[in-house]
């Protein structure tokens, strides 16, 4: 049990990351709905036309903690509570913020240069960046996870996959964007896990 405790009380970031999502969609609530297109856009959704003629930069950050609708909200904040103290733990806090900033960005990057239409917001880049973090570790550090570990890492990659496929609101392009970019960091973030 201090165990647990302890390992919690080093995943601060993720905890931070978590509450400003549920301030926000509350905020967001109780100012025109997590639904409403107009509000998404006026409260900083991810909409690639308005971009770059009006420097709508910030876009690409603040479109991470935008969640459109209960269920997305809850999903995508149960996946973080569960896999975000894991890497946090193993790349310490300010690594791991950088991560899951650059992972969320680099989904939403992808959408601005292959799905160039649609309004998305969402954590789920950065989400799928932890899901890189975790395929990184499977390939270069396969003795870090234990083999029911990585058959649930490999299993829930799989069913997320075919539902990012398969579902028509859900932006494929932030979705694999974040997992690629999310793998690719982590040659940098995770460099010697056993002495991060």
């Amino acid at each position: 049990m201090e165990r647990l405790k302890e390992f919690y009380k080093r995943s601060k970031v993720t905890f931070i990351l978590l509450t400003i999502m549920i301030v926000y969609f509350i905020f967001m609530t109780l100012n025109g709905g997590t639904t409403n297109v107009e509000t998404l856009v006026r409260y900083g959704a991810f909409y690639p036309p308005i971009i770059i003629p009006f420097n709508q930069y910030h876009r690409f950050i603040t479109s991470i903690f935008i969640h459109i609708g209960f269920m997305h909200m809850f999903f995508n904040g149960y996946a973080l509570f569960l896999f975000g103290p894991q890497i946090e733990n193993l790349m310490g806090s300010k690594k791991y913020l950088f991560f899951f900033l650059l992972a969320g960005i680099g989904g939403n990057l992808t959408t601005f240069l292959f799905n160039f239409v649609s309004i998305s917001a969402g954590a789920s880049g950065s989400l799928f960046g932890l899901f890189g973090a975790f395929l990184y570790l499977i390939h270069r550090h396969k003795n870090m996870i234990t083999k029911e570990g990585r058959k649930s890492i490999l299993t829930l990659l799989g069913i997320n996959l075919a539902l990012t496929i398969f579902v028509p609101s859900i932006s494929i392009t932030a979705h694999l964007g974040g997992l690629v970019i999310g793998y690719l960091l982590s040659y940098i973030f995770i460099k010697n896990p056993y002495n991060s």
